[in-house]
């Protein structure tokens, strides 16, 4: 299948002669069955492996299923994004399947190990093989890949931005330098100013710009440290290590994480298949995976715009907040349904697919969407909900009238809307989509992550009359109301905060003239619906099942066009107010101040400003050297707080190895999770407890100090009632600390026992 990366006026997608294609198909796979003979006689090729390995999970099977299904005439982005989708979505449920199967029909106790699972997957794709060679044996278009494209100037180019990153991460890990990282960021900011101002590169080369940007802003955070980053992926990897460890999944364990078969399938599944070190399939294979996200919202953009540089800039917009890839391109559980996601809404948008095929790929997407992400299932599932009553209200009767040309009842009016509605979204869907996220949730992981879904709607609705409007409970409120600790910060947060405003504006002017848009009713539906849960959040935390920050990244997914739209509005209305005339020309410089805008944006929030600036530096990729030598408190203890040390590994470990495991284990730097003592010491974190400087007594029992503790004289408490870290002077503690004996010190981490 060859894919050249263009979607202005789209190319419509051919394959290749069936024997040819299976032939491909084959050959990777026998590829990767001999890398692994091979490494099982001691004969090993570095990265080869890893690499096939990759390519086969990721892309053969749905590559296969879309064959079968005759998808043909789809997108170049489209057949990408379905591909991955697909093959992601069967190797989740192969997963469940033999987890299931094998131990209770074959007596096998270890499913989700290398030999059963290459074994099944192989199996499977060969049934692929077979049914498609069945179903679709008569196509034979073939398209020749377009060699001077790939060989242009542009290409090159921007090809070499995520090797730059590559290596740049390694500078900083290794040699402490950023320089190269530093250029990566300017060279991905002139990317966007060159797009903005018509120069160098070609629209048809948007998507393929976008990717790229994509990529390396997610590498630049992803890659740097040996070790994963302090987020929610420490509890993603303690149980994805569960169930390696196991060779199975336990589901009956309680744990929101234990619930998502994105972390406890889609992590062993790659980890044994390409023989990568987990470390490597969190910071490499899944971030890899979400870089394809920005693809589908450019493709979402532009098929509702028909712009393809109010599209882009879109795009560049949802790639430039920091959330994008800060946060979320660490939270694996999120960025992989963030893929079933945007696939959706694609499908959801499609006007051309039938019915049946459409039906059949929502249904396995949507299945993907729920077991891959509670908290994005969740708020995909209201949506639904709210666009059904959204399109239901705004269908107006008289036009259904002089649809059918005579007077209709009650009843057929009820009847002719919710048909017109199944055009959009299938009522059945929906109903179908709701009974599976409730049954999975309630009866996977002991239904911890339902009892805390009901728990949050219980508290949301209790608290709107009585604490809706109370700042102190909101930490969106509190982020915008509070003060900051720099010009610059400041200036950042106006950046947010114009961005929103634009937001705010764009859509509301579309939905006062929608007939004059090109949006549909079911995307304004989906705007409007994040929009209202966006305020709420900001308002009030309890109306949403994540974070506000990520809540605003994933509301972008359909809400950063009327953030561009709304910026034209601005600069239209300042041309008027000067008596002067809008014209094309003036939209084209307006969208130019615009690209400076968020290239301004972009450089804002990766820190790149800060740190030529040495201002109070935000950004563990780019400014670990000036977080060592600041002076600042909180600037130091962020940094000591939020990354893993070496000798905080090693020390981890030591501990696992030597410890008496019916002790507890204190720690006085409260890293979520705690990493190096449950990921690398493989300690039970139920015997692990947090002190801090309230504390007035430390119970007998092992005390790591970390690395923060003891080079940067930090201690931290993670979290306060508005989720903010709070750090404090750790030789307070002496005290209580000097009065246990050291029996472990490698010189930036001790252990302490009394």
């Amino acid at each position: 299948m060859i894919m050249r990366m263009t979607l202005h006026n789209p190319l419509q997608i051919s394959c290749w002669n069936i024997r040819s294609f299976l032939i491909v198909i084959f050959s990777i796979q026998l590829f990767l069955l001999g890398t692994i003979i091979l490494e099982y006689i001691g004969l090993e090729f570095p990265i080869l492996r890893q690499l096939i390995g990759f390519i086969y999970l990721t892309l053969v099977p749905g590559v296969l299923i879309l064959r079968i299904l005759k998808l043909h005439k789809l997108s170049n982005i489209e057949t990408l994004l379905y591909s991955v989708g697909l093959s992601v979505s069967v190797l989740m449920f192969i997963g469940l399947f033999i987890n299931i199967v094998y131990p209770n029909l074959f007596g096998l106790s270890n499913p989700i190990s290398a030999v059963p699972l290459i074994v099944t997957i192989s199996i499977v794709t060969a049934v692929l093989c077979i049914t498609c060679y069945l179903s679709d044996e008569g196509n034979s278009d073939f398209d020749l890949i377009d060699i001077g494209e790939i060989l242009s100037l542009p290409v090159l180019f921007l090809s070499l931005i995520p090797i730059f990153t590559i290596i740049g991460t390694y500078l900083v890990n290794f040699h402490h330098n950023n320089i190269l990282l530093m250029l990566v960021i300017f060279l991905i900011a002139i990317v966007g100013l060159l797009i903005g101002f018509d120069k160098f590169i070609p629209p048809k080369l948007y998507p393929f710009t976008i990717w790229i940007l994509s990529i390396s802003l997610i590498w630049h955070r992803t890659l740097v440290s040996q070790y994963i980053n302090v987020c929610d992926i420490v509890g993603e990897y303690y149980f994805a290590d569960l169930v390696i460890k196991n060779s199975f999944w336990d589901w009956t364990l309680v744990g929101n994480y234990n619930s998502v078969l994105s972390i406890v399938m889609l992590a062993p599944i790659y980890n044994q298949i390409c023989n990568l070190d987990l470390t490597w399939v969190f910071k490499i294979i899944f971030p890899s995976l979400y870089s394809l996200v920005p693809l589908g919202v450019f493709s979402v953009f532009l098929n509702e715009t028909k712009n393809s540089k109010v599209a882009f800039l879109s795009s560049f917009l949802f790639i430039s907040i920091a959330p994008f890839y800060g946060e979320v391109a660490i939270i694996t559980k999120q960025s992989t349904a963030e893929l079933f996601f945007v696939i959706l809404l694609l499908l959801i948008l499609n006007k051309t697919m039938s019915k049946a095929k459409r039906s059949t790929l929502l249904i396995i997407f949507a299945d993907s969407l729920i077991v891959s992400h509670y908290g994005t299932s969740y708020l995909f599932m209201i949506s639904l909900l709210f666009v059904l009553f959204f399109l239901y209200f705004t269908e107006p009767q008289n036009k259904l009238r002089k649809i059918f040309h005579f007077k209709l009842k009650k009843e057929d009016l009820i009847s002719n809307n919710f048909n017109i509605i199944n055009k959009y979204v299938s009522i059945n869907f929906i109903l179908l989509y709701v009974i599976f996220a409730i049954l999975w949730y309630m009866y996977i992981s002991n239904s911890s992550t339902f009892i805390n879904a009901v728990l949050i709607g219980k508290f949301a609705v209790n608290s709107i009359f009585s604490e809706y409007f109370n700042p102190e409970d909101s930490r969106g409120l509190y982020t915008i109301m509070r003060g900051e600790v720099s010009t610059l910060w400041f200036i950042t947060k106006i950046f947010y905060l114009i961005t929103q405003f634009f937001i705010l504006v764009g859509l509301v002017k579309t939905l006062f003239n929608y007939k004059r848009t090109n949006f549909s009713k079911v995307y304004l539906g989906f705007s409007l619906y994040y929009l209202l849960l966006l305020i709420a959040s900001l308002i009030h935390s309890s109306f949403s099942v994540m974070d506000p920050r990520r809540l605003y990244q994933l509301s972008l997914f359909t809400l950063a066009p009327f953030s561009i739209m709304g910026s034209l509005i601005a600069c239209r209305i300042t041309y008027v107010s000067f008596n002067l005339l809008w014209t094309t020309k003036c939209e084209t410089n307006s969208l130019k101040l615009v690209s400076v805008f968020l290239t301004i944006f972009l450089l804002l929030n990766t820190g790149f400003i800060f740190e030529i600036s040495n201002d109070h530096v935000s950004s563990n990729s780019l400014s670990q050297e000036s977080f060592r030598i600041t002076n600042n408190f909180d600037d130091k203890a962020r940094f000591y707080g939020s990354t893993i040390f070496t000798q905080n590994v090693f020390s981890g470990k030591w501990l696992g190895t030597n410890m008496n495991k019916n002790q507890t284990v204190y720690r006085g730097d409260v890293v979520q999770g705690f990493p190096s003592l449950t990921i690398y010491g493989n300690i039970d974190p139920k015997n692990i407890l947090g002190f801090s400087n309230k504390s007035t007594n430390i119970d007998p029992g092992y005390v790591q100090l970390s690395y923060a503790n003891i080079v940067g004289n930090f201690g931290s408490i993670w979290f306060n009632d508005l989720q903010i870290r709070e750090y404090y002077n750790f030789s307070d503690l002496y005290p209580l600390i000097d009065i246990k004996n050291r029996i472990y010190d490698n010189g930036g981490s001790e252990i302490l026992l009394d």
